[in-house]
């Protein structure tokens, strides 16, 4: 399949990935020294991720999209605000720990009602003393500590925080070992993974008899400064593709086609259910395609389910999205959200333990969604209301600041031409 590159199609600009740039901005607090990011972007999850860093030790100075970032002790206050950053939360509890002796994490809006400090017993184990209620923020740092050892982690529901403590095991002064049981997001590891090694710090990963992750992870080691770049982010562009898939091509630059990043798995779904794009010149190219049901596996790249729920809409038959067990404690609860909004427009939805099945939808009605304060929500039903025609209004749609800020003027590229 090759598209007609002479059609003078919509270009859409890939934002900065805020997984990816939190990770990095975390490298560079643990470097210790001067660090240049270039392609940085300005969402609000990013935006929290600096402010942390800099009451741990740093300063921020940005330039047009480059964050420069050096040590700096003038920081004050045992706070460190997470907005409604749940990777803030994770990824740097155990890094604070090399900073900090006590400290307080805290956040806002929809992170105060979800448990992410389920998996911090392991700082007990530590010898950290720790409060926190129902497994919620605020969390309270006393007597922080951060020991080198071998320990045990479920990671069936997140690896946010097994990132934060590979990043920060590897500058004690011994090795550390981790084995994670039922792990998930396995991606997301290895793209920490990857991020630590660009930056001089190896990290192991291997596998035991029982099928468990173990990370090894060697003392004494330290982050290099350096000039790094943000990757582009699948899983926001995700929701645009889609959009050009069912109702008109589109071009997207700004996207590496050997991510690790865990979205880049919508290139696998595009595949199963017939849409036809093509790399070309550094672009990625989709056309507008006749979808085919589909059956995909989304355990562990579970950001893009919403989107997925919405292009089941449109194939030929039943879609089966696995994956449903990882939204329950997201921003908002999201197999279930999707089902509620969706069925304002006529569309059936099941969710049966770990599956979503999505019906086609025959009919599209009017409706008046609510993103539930959700980006991840809200971007799929833009996309909805565009193929839709219907133009509903979504409530709290500004949420999408969150990750992806640019969204609605980079959805307007294929408005403009549908």
């Amino acid at each position: 399949m090759r598209i007609n590159s002479n059609k003078i199609l919509p270009q859409i600009i890939a934002p900065p990935s805020k997984s990816y740039e939190q990770r990095l901005l975390a490298a560079a607090l643990l470097s210790r020294g001067e660090n240049v990011i270039f392609n940085s972007g300005n969402s609000d999850d990013v935006i929290a991720a600096r402010n942390i860093i800099t009451q741990l030790g740093c300063k921020v100075d940005i330039v047009n999209n480059k964050t420069i970032v050096y040590p700096d002790n003038s920081g004050s206050g045992d706070e460190l605000f997470c907005n409604e950053s749940a990777l803030c939360a994770r990824l740097f509890a155990p890094i604070a720990c090399v900073f900090k002796n006590k400290f307080r994490l805290n956040g806002s809006g929809s992170l105060l009602n979800r448990p992410v400090a389920a998996d911090f017993y392991i700082f007990e184990q530590m010898g950290s003393k720790i409060n926190y209620e129902n497994f919620k923020l605020p969390v309270e740092f006393e007597y922080a500590n951060l020991q080198t050892g071998v320990y045990n982690v479920d990671g069936s529901k997140s690896s946010q925080l097994i990132s934060g403590l590979m990043m920060s095991l590897a500058v004690l002064s011994g090795d550390s070992q981790l084995i994670v049981h039922n792990p998930v997001s396995i991606d997301y590891l290895n793209l920490t993974r990857s991020i630590c090694e660009n930056a001089g710090v190896k990290i192991n990963f291997n596998s035991d008899e029982y099928n468990n992750l173990v990370i090894d992870i060697f003392g004494n080691q330290k982050y290099v400064v350096g000039d790094y770049t943000v990757e582009g982010d699948w899983s926001g562009i995700v929701n645009l593709m889609i959009a050009a898939a069912i109702n008109g091509d589109a071009k997207f630059v700004g996207l590496n086609s050997f991510s690790l990043q865990a979205d880049k798995a919508i290139l696998d779904v595009f595949k199963n259910c017939n849409i036809d794009f093509v790399w070309e010149k550094n672009a990625l190219l989709v056309k507008k395609s006749k979808i085919k049901a589909f059956s995909f596996d989304a355990t562990n790249c579970p950001d893009i389910i919403p989107a997925l729920i919405v292009l089941g809409l449109f194939g030929d038959g039943v879609t089966n999205i696995y994956g449903a067990n990882r939204l329950t404690y997201k921003e908002s609860s999201r197999a279930v959200v999707m089902q509620s909004e969706l069925q304002k427009v006529g569309a059936t939805i099941e969710i049966i333990d770990n599956l979503i099945k999505v019906y086609p939808i025959q009919k599209m009605q009017t409706g008046e969604f609510d993103s539930h304060n959700d980006h991840r929500i809200a971007m799929a039903l833009s996309i909805l209301s565009i193929i839709g025609k219907q133009n509903p209004k979504i409530k709290n749609s500004e949420c999408v600041n969150k990750s992806y800020p640019g969204f609605f003027e980079e959805l307007s590229k294929i408005t403009d031409v549908l």
